[in-house]
């Protein structure tokens, strides 16, 4: 009897140990999925690590079709 209260509290623990050690994962996820902030006007662009976005009608960011890409000096500003 004494050994399964013991099996029982060592697993109770793990499982406490394992739901602690998600709990922040979970909230680091939502923020990361968190995309650039909406747009203010159709035509806005932003860049995002090298790539071009701009603000479209349909009121998403979608990759520019004329300069997808740019250089450090001529992106504009960060999203």
């Amino acid at each position: 009897m004494k050994s399964l209260s013991k099996v029982l509290l060592v697993g109770a623990i793990a499982v406490m140990a394992i739901a602690v050690s998600v709990a922040p994962s979970e909230a680091a996820k939502k923020k990361r999925m968190k995309g650039p902030a909406a747009g203010t006007y159709v035509g806005q662009l932003c860049s995002t690590g090298g790539k071009v976005m701009i603000w479209g009608p349909d009121m998403k960011w979608s990759p520019a079709l004329l300069t997808p890409v740019c250089a450090s000096p001529m992106c504009p500003a960060a999203c």
